[in-house]
């Protein structure tokens, strides 16, 4: 996200405290608990950083669940309580009882974090996006400027409370930059409360950015931020996460007629930034579903993304670097693997498109006439199930020689194939 304003920036303050007389008078007036004055949100380049530390606090990573990211990707705790992985979590385990502070069963506290740092808790990062948007709303910059910084700092505020609330139901609303004092009362409001100041804060997002993001999306270094069809796809799952049993104990149906009918209505909104299905005219066996995985800038099925890079460094804070990708190749290829359930298998159709026969996860959608087997079940699936599953005899294509590392392994990488044991003398 143009680090170049950043650097440009910092020289300039660092300038000006070089010019100033390092007097005691001037540290008390300068004194800020969160590094920045407001000053700062006059000069777009000032407060397009400060929007750029939200995004480097708020975007998902890949990492293990915690209280500060949801689950991406790995074996943890909330992965396996979904079809993705096998085992069996806490989260779905009826004879343990959760706890934050317990070593044994203990689960992400996302409303704490660390407690010495006001950037490693949610309200820490609630707090950063209020001084944002009460520092572009008073600046001096123009209604345009505002606009467009606005927009994405009021999704990420409803995106920090969607992570609250589907862990917690209602909590407490906190709309303006608080001082940390004694008798400061926030007190915990109700899920519907909560989903309605949600989604009133992804309908400013949608507004806000709809002049400079439904004409196609943002393009160039600003490829990747907040645009209107972002902040509507994460409505779609705040009124679908209100419609589920989680919220809508009485299953009423008119949440579900509702949430349909609103999304319908703004599907042409989401398309006019850019996003659609991924295809190209050569889809050869799912070479299209694989290759979606591998686009960035040209797959309109990225919403909403966390962009990394390749730099390497010690503690540099541009540095952001993405090894899920490799260590989810299996172990004999240089990474650890994951294992899938036999329901995520399950998912996959057959070769015709229909569910295998026999599986019990959907009910109402019409069985393959090919033959599912338990002791084969790669066979006859899906071209998409090849491009998501590895087992004994498959094609793991690569480049180079990967006998240089290990004398045991293929050199010729073009024809490898996987398997899941090896002898040699």
């Amino acid at each position: 996200m143009k680090t170049k304003y950043i650097k440009i920036l910092s020289i300039s303050l660092l300038a000006t405290l070089g010019l100033s007389s390092c007097s005691d008078q001037f540290l008390e007036d300068k004194k800020n608990y969160d590094n920045a004055t407001a000053e700062i949100y006059n000069y777009f380049e000032g407060a397009n950083g400060r929007v750029n530390d939200v995004y480097s606090w708020c975007l998902p990573a890949v990492n293990d669940q915690t209280w500060k990211y949801p689950s991406c990707g790995n074996a943890d705790i909330a992965g396996q309580s979904t079809e993705e992985y096998s085992g069996f979590s806490d989260f779905v385990d009826p004879t343990i009882e959760l706890s934050s502070m317990s070593s044994t069963n203990s689960v992400p506290d996302y409303a704490m974090g660390t407690q010495s740092n006001i950037q490693e808790a949610v309200y820490g990062r609630i707090r950063n996006i209020n001084d944002c948007i009460a520092g572009i709303s008073g600046s001096t910059l123009s209604q345009d400027q505002k606009d467009e910084l606005l927009g994405q700092v009021y999704f990420f505020r409803a995106w920090c409370y969607y992570n609250l609330v589907k862990w917690y139901g209602g909590v407490s609303i906190v709309t303006e930059p608080q001082n940390p004092v004694v008798g400061v009362n926030n007190p915990r409001q109700s899920a519907k409360t909560c989903i309605n100041f949600i989604l009133s804060d992804l309908d400013k997002s949608v507004s806000l950015l709809s002049s400079k993001t439904m004409n196609g999306g943002w393009t160039g270094s600003n490829w990747g931020r907040i645009t209107t069809g972002t902040a509507l796809a994460l409505k779609g799952r705040v009124l679908l996460l209100w419609c589920s049993p989680l919220f809508n104990r009485a299953d009423n149906e008119s949440r579900w007629t509702s949430a349909y009918n609103t999304m319908k209505a703004e599907l042409d909104s989401i398309k006019s930034c850019g996003y659609g299905l991924y295809s190209t005219s050569k889809n050869v066996n799912g070479s299209d579903f694989a290759g979606m995985f591998c686009q960035s800038n040209e797959n309109p099925e990225a919403v909403f993304v966390t962009l990394y890079n390749n730099i390497v460094g010690d503690g540099l804070d541009n540095q952001k670097n993405n090894t899920w990708e490799k260590s989810i190749r299996p172990s004999n290829t240089g990474g650890s693997g994951k294992n899938a359930s036999q329901m995520e298998v399950n998912l996959f159709p057959m070769a015709d498109g229909k569910i295998p026969a026999g599986t019990d996860t959907y009910t109402k959608l019409e069985t393959s006439e090919y033959t599912y087997s338990n002791e084969t079940p790669f066979v006859n699936r899906d071209p998409r199930f090849y491009r998501t599953f590895a087992f004994p005899g498959f094609q793991w294509a690569y480049d180079g020689n990967a006998s240089v590392i290990d004398a045991n392994n293929p050199s010729d990488g073009k024809n490898y194939t996987l398997w899941n044991y090896v002898w040699y003398t």
